[in-house]
């Protein structure tokens, strides 16, 4: 396929692009909630009011004008080890080393599947072309999309040091057998909190397992940022993260993808889950729960339990716990064996950078060599 025609979207452009950018994305492999336009939009529109940022979204036609290749990028000054100044072309969805902001994961080039490895290739190629960045930073990149295969087979960014700056597990459940076949393949303790504890939990009242209407995303909200400041001492969303939080949250109600589920301990909630539902796929993003609720009772757990099973019964194929690990120890390795490789590739094309990075790289690698 030789007639792919490139171009660089303005703001405008991506402000009025959700319908043709969906359609693109349920042609592609890519993960349905994190490259959709309205978590990639909302995330724009959220943190992006640094007059630094500049948009860079790469958009890839056919002969008969067809969308067949979205790039998600912009572009920012940074620097390199707080010594270089550069200017760091990246992922919306992240600002790498930067501001906190809300992380997305499973990041990759959105390419319709007919023409995958033709357009990622189309599109690394104006990467390459452009001289107005020193480094690329492909954040929380999947490791098994062809975006990466691409970046790492064929090296298109010539004249670049590659470096994998960092890597993570996501974790996620498939769901291709039975509820009891799962609660099965757990190990003893994890069964025992996952599913047993319910019984001490009903001897104490009422106990209502309940997935929450819309109507009022913002008391969902509330109670989430209540139970997790009892556990954490802080809320889990304010300011921005708050604000992008409910501007995604509203956007997806109106399809029906997201979903707050709530413990109740007679009519009292105690645990909640705050999830998306995309493609029968389960996204957990944020939990909150009395971590001192029982000595026995781990409401975390709990509340997986009643979710999982869940999504069991309503026909579910994954339930995607993602990266990260829990305040004490990594519970998602408990639940399932299953996950997603994620990295983020940094890609220094600045000839100080190299030198600095290059330099770093080998002190580290001799270091552990000389344990």
């Amino acid at each position: 396929m030789n007639n792919i025609k490139i171009e660089l979207w303005d703001l405008v452009q991506f402000n009025n692009a959700q319908k043709e950018w969906s359609n693109l994305l349920e042609r592609s492999r890519s993960d349905k909630l994190f490259m959709s336009w309205e978590w990639l939009h909302s995330w724009w529109d959220v943190f992006a009011h640094s007059n630094d940022y500049t948009l860079q979204i790469i958009a890839a036609y056919n002969s008969d004008n067809t969308l067949i290749g979205l790039a998600p990028l912009f572009l920012l000054p940074a620097k390199s080890k707080k010594i270089i100044k550069t200017r760091r072309l990246q992922f919306i969805g992240n600002c790498w080393r930067g501001p906190v902001t809300m992380r997305t994961e499973l990041l990759d080039f959105i390419v319709d599947n007919n023409y995958s490895m033709k357009v990622n290739q189309a599109l690394f190629r104006y990467i390459n072309s452009l001289t107005n960045w020193d480094e690329f930073i492909l954040s929380d990149l999947n490791q098994e999309s062809d975006t990466y295969a691409v970046l790492m087979k064929e090296r298109i960014l010539k004249k670049s040091y590659y470096r994998n700056a960092e890597e993570y597990e996501s974790y996620f459940l498939s769901i291709d057998t039975s509820f009891d076949d799962f609660c099965k393949s757990l190990g003893k303790n994890t069964r025992l909190k996952l599913l047993n504890r319910r019984k001490i939990l009903e001897k104490m009242g009422v106990v209502k397992y309940i997935e929450m209407d819309n109507e009022d995303i913002e008391s969902h909200f509330k109670l989430l940022n209540s139970l997790h400041t009892k556990r954490w001492g802080i809320p889990v969303f304010e300011g921005d993260r708050l604000k992008f939080n409910n501007t995604v949250a509203t956007l997806m109600a109106k399809n029906a993808s997201v979903q707050f589920s709530v413990i109740k301990l007679d009519n009292e909630s105690i645990s909640i889950q705050y999830n998306y539902v995309i493609d029968k796929h389960v996204y957990n993003i944020q939990a909150g729960f009395n971590e001192n609720f029982h000595n026995k009772i781990s409401l975390g757990y709990l509340h997986f339990g009643y979710a999982i099973e869940s999504a069991y019964k309503t026909g579910m194929k994954y339930y995607d716990f993602l990266a990260g690990e829990g305040k004490n120890t990594q519970y998602k390795s408990r639940l399932t064996d299953s996950s997603h490789t994620i990295t983020s590739m940094q890609i220094i094309r600045s000839k100080y950078a190299k030198s600095l990075y290059y330099t770093y790289d080998l002190y580290k690698k001799l270091m552990k060599t000389n344990i």
